[in-house]
């Protein structure tokens, strides 16, 4: 097999990190490039769908409470920023919103995705910070894998700056850890919110996802949860709490953590198309393809091409010989 090809800069750790090999090892090149482009694609969805429709309500210069409607946290004893302060009220947020679109085009495509990735958190934040009324944690993990995709190293592969050619059969390998930072990140914040959740006896008793089905603030679906048992409800607010509090160990253990990740889909996909959580569970399946093995496409693809299958064929002859 071919040697492999480090790509990226490995930053210097301090002890015990330093020491530390599920830290410090390389990942494959294919999980951070499947990681940037899914953000993009969900990116550009969240701009169609979420932003658009309401643009000139929330940003034109029309808009309802304008640049000033969240003032206070700009006073000067705050840090929060926003590029939309800078900018004239004219033509200032369709610049940024166009600038927005370009930099998700650019991840998707994989053209500087450093670049891309840095412009495009820049714009999350200032449109988060100038008005958080429309957001929700969603949007909040959304500038996390915007930070992981820009620090990843996510165009070594499978982008119009691809560090390997066709005629290159090495595979790439990048630093692990902006990968490592996002898995503690959902496992801290699965466990965080299991735990506050079983504080709560309705949580505890299972009703609370009966309750959230028929709720019209949340449901997205109240008349398919009609039909749907009391006690299936119960069961997955049960699965729920024991899947969320066992996250950081059962995604770690190799045996349970393809079950866990499956699960974890599954759980976001349930969540997209029946409770009002807007575009958070889209950017946690987006965490998601960084842990998978799609590294094994190429390796597919390797020995499905003609010289592959002719090799194949010459070893096998050879040992039958």
């Amino acid at each position: 097999m071919s040697e492999a090809r480090e790509v990226g800069v490995r930053p210097w750790f301090p002890w015990p990190l330093s020491r530390w090999s599920w830290w410090t090892e390389s990942i494959p090149a294919e999980r951070v490039a499947a990681l940037r482009i899914v953000t993009a694609l969900v990116l550009i969805l969240d701009l169609l769908l979420s932003y658009l429709p309401h643009f000139d309500v929330l940003f034109s210069p029309d808009a309802l409470g304008g640049r000033d409607l969240y003032a206070g946290k700009f006073r000067a004893d705050h840090y929060f920023w926003s590029v939309l302060r800078w900018l004239p009220d004219s033509w200032g947020p369709r610049a940024v919103f166009g600038v927005w679109a370009a930099s998700a085009v650019g991840l998707l495509v994989g053209w500087r995705p450093l670049v891309c990735a840095l412009v495009a958190w820049a714009c999350a934040v200032s449109v988060w910070n100038i008005n958080p009324g429309p957001h929700n944690g969603g949007d909040r993990l959304r500038h996390t894998l915007l930070l992981m995709v820009a620090a990843s190293g996510s165009g070594a592969v499978w982008a119009v700056s691809s560090v390997r050619s066709k005629g290159d059969p090495r595979p790439a390998l990048v630093p692990g850890w902006p990968v490592k930072i996002l898995f503690v990140q959902l496992a801290v914040l699965y466990f965080v919110s299991a735990y506050y959740k079983v504080l709560s006896p309705v949580w505890r008793n299972g009703y609370v996802m009966y309750w959230a089905s028929h709720d019209l603030y949340w449901s997205l679906t109240p008349g398919v949860s009609v039909q749907v048992p009391v006690g299936l409800h119960r069961l997955s607010a049960l699965v729920t709490l024991i899947w969320e509090l066992g996250f950081p160990v059962l995604a770690v253990l190799k045996r349970t953590r393809a079950a866990t990740l499956i699960l974890g889909v599954i759980f976001h996909l349930g969540t997209l198309f029946t409770l009002e959580v807007g575009n958070f569970a889209l950017y946690s399946i987006a965490c998601y393809t960084a842990f998978a093995p799609w590294e094994r496409l190429r390796n597919w693809r390797r020995t499905t091409e003609p010289e592959s299958r002719e090799a194949v064929a010459s070893s096998s002859l050879a040992k039958v010989c």
